[in-house]
C-alpha cells in the first residue's frame, strides 16, 4: 500500500475543496473530449524482451513526452538539414555546445524565410545512470526550446521529440550561432556515467498551393543574458530579476514576448513549498521548504509592469518520485511550455527616445528578502511586425493593481495535522491608442488569473498533500481584431509519503494527478486545444549507505490520455499506459498519427508492466540513485 490510515484521512478531506472552474470553454473543449471518444479498436502487440537496469538484453527504453507533431504541407517540397551532433558527458557542464547556422539553400528547401513549416528533430541517447538534466536550444541569443532528459538506464534509453518552431522564421532566415546547452555530470563519486548524444535536425518545408507561407513576425530580438558561450537563460534567486536594454524599429506596430520559465534547485516544486509562517510547526529535519506555492512571472517595461506568466508545472523524470516518469514523462518534459505577453500597448513608451530600454523578467513569491527561493531559469524574445511609417500613441488606461494572495490555515493539537490555503487572484487591463501607417488602432491587453492551493501534512510533515488550481485568460485585441487568446486549466494534485525515509532500506512513493488544458491562440500561428490528463503514482525502495542514499528498486505506473485540435482541422489522440519500466498500451490516431506514431510493438509489455526497477541489495554492493 502507498500510503498509510493517516494520509488516506488527508486524501478525504479533499472532498471539500471549492472547485476552480477552467476558463477554457465547452465549445474549445468539445471537439477534443469527441476525438477521444472515437478511439479504434487496439490490435495485440507482441511482449518485448523483458529491459531492467541490470538485464542483459541490449534492447534500449524508448523514453516519450507525448505530444502532437508539428503540421506540415502533404506532397509539397522538403529538406532536412542536421544542425548539431554532440554528446554531453565528462565536462559538459555550463560548456555548452555551439557551432555556426547558414538558411539552408538546399534542393526542396524553398525559398530562405518563405517557409510554410519548420520542425526540430530532438534525438537523444544515453547509456548508462545519471540525473534528469535541464537543456536548452538558442539560435542567436534566442531561446527556441527547453528541454530535459530522460534517468537513463545501463541498458539504454532514448527518446525522440519534434517540435514546430516556425514562428521562429526570422531567426532561420539569417546566419548566426546556434547554442545547446546540456549541464551533464560525469563522477565515479556519485555513480553518474550516462553520457547524453544529442543529434537535432530542422526540416524545412517550401509553400504549396494549399498550404502558404504564414504571418510570423519581421524581427526578433532576445530577452536574455546573451553571453556567446554559456546558457542565455537568466539565473534568478532574488527580487530584481534579469534585464535585457532593447532598441526597437520605431515603424513597430505589433510587439509580442514569448516566455520561457522554470523553477530549479529549491523551487522546482515550488507547488508543494510551505507558507513561512507555518514552518515553524514541523521539525528541521522533515526539510521542508518555505516561501509558500504562489508564484508569479512578471514582465516590466523600464520598471512598469506589462503583464505576468502563472506557470505550469512541469514535473521532470526525476520528480517527486522517479519511477513515476519511466519511460512515459510528464507532460512538457521534453518541450517545456512557453507564455504570450502583448506589450504593443507600451510602444508609446518604447518608442518615446532614440534609447534603449529595460525590459525586465523576474519572480515575485509570498516570501520576505527575496519573495522566492534559489532559483529560477527565465528567457524569452521580442516578436516584432513593423510598418512603413513612424509609430506613435499615448495609453489611455492603465489598470494594474496589485494581485490579491492571501494565506490562511491552522493546525490540531500538537501539530498532528496541518492546513494551509493560499488563494490568489489578478485583473489587468492596458488599453493604448496607436497611430500606425495603416491608420489609428485601439490596443487592449487584458488578465484575468485565479489560483487556489490547498496542503495537507501529517507526520510532522513526511506526509503531504497539495491540491492546485491555476486558470486563466489572455487576450488582446487590435483594431477588434483578435491577436492573442489564451484560455487554460493548469490542476495538479499531489500525495507524498516520506515517512519511512529515514528508515534502514526505507523508501518513498507518491501519487499525482496533473492535467494540462488550453486553448491557444498565439500571436504568430494557428489556433490550437490540447488536452492532457495524467495520473502517475510509484515507490522507491533505497539502501542503508550514510550520507547520499541509492535506490535499488522500486516500481511505478502512469496513465495519460491526450487530445490536439487546430485550425486546420488536424487532430492527434493518443492513450497510453506505462508499468514498472515498461509500456502497458499506446494507441494513437487523428489526421497527425503517422508524424508521432505509437511505439514499435517489441516496446509492448502487456497487462503486467515490465520487470520494474531492480538491483542486488548487499552492503558492500554498489548501487545507484538514479533510476
Amino acid at each position: 500500500m502507498l500510503f498509510s490510515n493517516s494520509i488516506i484521512a488527508i486524501l478525504a478531506y479533499s472532498v471539500s475543496i471549492p472547485v476552480v472552474f477552467a476558463q477554457i470553454s465547452p465549445a474549445q473543449l468539445e471537439p477534443l473530449i469527441t476525438g477521444l471518444a472515437q478511439k479504434p479498436s487496439s490490435n495485440d502487440l507482441d511482449k518485448r524482451v523483458p529491459l531492467m537496469t541490470d538485464d542483459p538484453t541490449v534492447a534500449p527504453l524508448i523514453d516519450l513526452q507525448v505530444f502532437a507533431p508539428p503540421v506540415a504541407p502533404k506532397g509539397g517540397k522538403s529538406c532536412q538539414v542536421e544542425l548539431l551532433q554532440h554528446s554531453f558527458g565528462n565536462g559538459s557542464f555550463n560548456v555548452p555546445a555551439v557551432v555556426p547556422y547558414s538558411p539552408p539553400t538546399g534542393e526542396g528547401c524553398g525559398e530562405v524565410g518563405r517557409w510554410a513549416t519548420i520542425s526540430l528533430n530532438l534525438s537523444v541517447s544515453c547509456i548508462g545512470t545519471q540525473y534528469d538534466r535541464l537543456g536548452s536550444i538558442y539560435l542567436s541569443n534566442v531561446e527556441i526550446w527547453r528541454t530535459s532528459s530522460a534517468e537513463p538506464t545501463k541498458t539504454g534509453t532514448i527518446w525522440n521529440t519534434i517540435k514546430d518552431v516556425t514562428h521562429f522564421t526570422p531567426l532561420f532566415a539569417k546566419e548566426g550561432e546556434l547554442l545547446m546547452d546540456f549541464d551533464d555530470i560525469i563522477s565515479a563519486e556519485l555513480l553518474l556515467d550516462g553520457v547524453f548524444n544529442v543529434v537535432l535536425t530542422a526540416t524545412f518545408y517550401a509553400p504549396t498551393e494549399s498550404f502558404q507561407t504564414p504571418k510570423t513576425s519581421d524581427l526578433i530580438l532576445p530577452l536574455s543574458n546573451l553571453s556567446p558561450n554559456t546558457s542565455n537563460y537568466f539565473t534568478i534567486d532574488n527580487d530584481l530579476g534579469g534585464t535585457t536594454q532593447v532598441k526597437i524599429p520605431d515603424t513597430t506596430t505589433e510587439i509580442y514576448a514569448e516566455i520561457f520559465c522554470s523553477g530549479n534547485s529549491a523551487e522546482e516544486f515550488w507547488y508543494t513549498n510551505t507558507p513561512d509562517e507555518f514552518l515553524s510547526a514541523f521539525p528541521e529535519s522533515t526539510g521542508l521548504i518555505g516561501k509558500g506555492s504562489f508564484r508569479e512571472v512578471q514582465l516590466l517595461v523600464d520598471g512598469q509592469l506589462a503583464g505576468v506568466v502563472w506557470p505550469y508545472a512541469v514535473i521532470y523524470t526525476g520528480g517527486i518520485t522517479p519511477t513515476n516518469w519511466r519511460p512515459l514523462t510528464a507532460y512538457g518534459t521534453y518541450d517545456a511550455p512557453t507564455y504570450w505577453i502583448d506589450i504593443t500597448p507600451f510602444l508609446p513608451v518604447l518608442l518615446t527616445e532614440d534609447t534603449a530600454h529595460n525590459i525586465t523578467l523576474k519572480v515575485v513569491g509570498q516570501g520576505r528578502n527575496p519573495t522566492i527561493n534559489s532559483n529560477w531559469f527565465i528567457s524569452g524574445s521580442l516578436h516584432i511586425r513593423t510598418g512603413r511609417s513612424k509609430t506613435t500613441g499615448r495609453i489611455t488606461s492603465y489598470n494594474v493593481p496589485d494581485a490579491e494572495v492571501s494565506t490562511t490555515g491552522g493546525s490540531s493539537d500538537g501539530n498532528v495535522t496541518v492546513w494551509t490555503t493560499i488563494t490568489a487572484r489578478r485583473n489587468l487591463k492596458i488599453e493604448t491608442e496607436l497611430k500606425t501607417d495603416e491608420g489609428d488602432v485601439t490596443v487592449t491587453f487584458q488578465q484575468s488569473l485565479n489560483y487556489i492551493n490547498e496542503a495537507r501534512y501529517a507526520d510532522e510533515g513526511w506526509l503531504q498533500w497539495v491540491n492546485q488550481t491555476t486558470t486563466g485568460s489572455v487576450t488582446s485585441t487590435h483594431g477588434g481584431r483578435k491577436a492573442l487568446d489564451d484560455a487554460f486549466t493548469y490542476p495538479v494534485q499531489v500525495a507524498s509519503n516520506y515517512s519511512l525515509f529515514t528508515q534502514q532500506f526505507g523508501g518513498y512513493g507518491s501519487e499525482i494527478h496533473q492535467s494540462h488544458i488550453r486553448a491557444l491562440q498565439p500571436p504568430t500561428a494557428g489556433y490550437r486545444a490540447i488536452r492532457s490528463i495524467q495520473h502517475a503514482q510509484g515507490w522507491v525502495n533505497m539502501d542503508d549507505w550514510p550520507g547520499l542514499r541509492h535506490a535499488i528498486n522500486g516500481s511505478g505506473a502512469t496513465e495519460q490520455t491526450f487530445a490536439y485540435a487546430d485550425d486546420r482541422g488536424e487532430t492527434y489522440f493518443r492513450d497510453v499506459a506505462t508499468k514498472n519500466d515498461g509500456w502497458v498500451k499506446d494507441d494513437v490516431w487523428g489526421t497527425l498519427r503517422d508524424g508521432n506514431p505509437p511505439v514499435p510493438p517489441n516496446q509492448i509489455f502487456g497487462p503486467g508492466g515490465g520487470p520494474g526497477f531492480r538491483r542486488n541489495v548487499g552492503r558492500n554492493a554498489r548501487f545507484s540513485r538514479s533510476l
